[in-house]
């Protein structure tokens, strides 16, 4: 409650002062000091983000690096022990066996990469958080400043308003002691916390970068290990079983010239493709394309069965030619049309009536 208190009583010197009516104080030297403390804040909280990304970024490496191996070895063997693909595909023979001494390594290289990962937690994330655990206690004690500086601001306005009026009256002289008295008290608590961290803030910055230096000098040498394990696993997998002195632009040619006419093999298959309907099958198996292999526009050979039951042969109404169109109807004021007559078959008159309608 003593602070909703608070806020309500600078809210109206607040409303004042940002349209001009009331005059506002500063210190120079002090929001110089400000505006270097708050480079400092943001620079803590985003080497703290930074420290712990690079820690899960590892932690990740290592996963990944273990699901890729296990991925290789899904795809290598999506049958089992019954498919013999060295036999089938002899140059994958060095990639399939040397899949299990990857695991191997990724295992070994995670083992080794663990004491590093917690000496980054302890030794850069959890000091970090210590240093903006006291960021955030001065940047409280700053805005308890700001907000004592308001409080100068009210009083003085308040005590000058009454003491500069040239003809006071009783209650004024009245008011008088008691607004010199805030005043006093407000200007006392201000100038307590400007002086403060006038005084006390370059100190600060100093151990900041006392505490800074050995900081980045151990997170350097985390990162050297880190790097220096990884490439040492690798160097170690990698010999023997690969050329590692082979030209690093040269690695996308010989991968494309590997990949030979595989993009169109994949491009033919016809169960990539999406399905098509049944009402499309039937109409390009009676257009006389049965027994055709190839894809269909859909996707599905032209000859595959109705997903509706259909056998896909033309039955005998497909022979029928279609029916008639239906007679146009009259306009008003217009002379009727003749009408004609369709045969679906040839057809000879027996008695008059009928060679009556047949000329018509």
């Amino acid at each position: 409650m003593k602070g909703i208190a608070k806020a309500m009583a600078r809210t109206p010197h607040l409303l004042t002062s940002k349209v001009g009516m009331t005059t506002k104080s500063s210190d120079a030297a002090f929001d110089e000091l400000n505006r270097k403390f708050t480079t400092v804040e943001k620079s803590g909280e985003r080497l703290q983000k930074d420290a712990q990304s690079y820690k899960q970024s590892v932690q990740n490496m290592l996963l990944s690096g273990a699901a890729f191996g296990s991925a290789f070895a899904n795809l290598f063997s999506p049958s089992g022990s019954e498919a013999d693909f060295i036999g089938n595909h002899p140059q994958a023979a060095t990639t399939i066996q040397s899949l299990p001494a990857y695991d191997i390594m990724m295992e070994e290289l995670r083992e080794a990469l663990t004491p590093e990962i917690d000496l980054i937690e302890n030794r850069i994330i959890a000091p970090i958080k210590d240093f903006n655990a006291v960021i955030k206690s001065i940047r409280k004690n700053i805005t308890k400043r700001d907000h004592k500086l308001i409080d100068y601001d009210r009083h003085n306005n308040a005590f000058s308003k009454v003491k500069d009026k040239k003809e006071k009256s009783l209650k004024d002289e009245q008011n008088l002691f008691k607004l010199e008295q805030g005043y006093e008290t407000a200007a006392a608590d201000y100038e307590y916390f400007n002086n403060a961290f006038k005084e006390e803030l370059p100190n600060f910055f100093e151990l900041v970068a006392s505490f800074m230096t050995p900081l980045f000098h151990s997170l350097y040498y985390m990162q050297l290990n880190v790097f220096y394990l990884t490439l040492e696993k690798f160097q170690t997998f990698a010999s023997g079983r690969y050329d590692l002195t082979v030209d690093p632009r040269t690695i996308e040619d010989t991968y494309a010239q590997r990949l030979a006419d595989t993009a169109e093999q994949l491009e033919a298959l016809c169960i990539r493709r999406p399905a098509q309907s049944s009402a499309r099958i039937l109409g390009a198996n009676r257009s006389g394309s049965i027994g055709s292999t190839s894809c269909a526009p859909g996707g599905l050979a032209a000859n595959a069965p109705s997903r509706a039951g259909g056998s896909g042969a033309p039955n005998a109404a497909a022979s029928k030619p279609p029916p008639p169109p239906p007679p146009a109807g009259k306009k008003p004021g217009l002379q009727p049309q003749k009408q004609y007559v369709i045969a679906l078959y040839d057809y000879t008159a027996q008695v008059s009536h009928e060679k009556h309608a047949l000329s018509r």
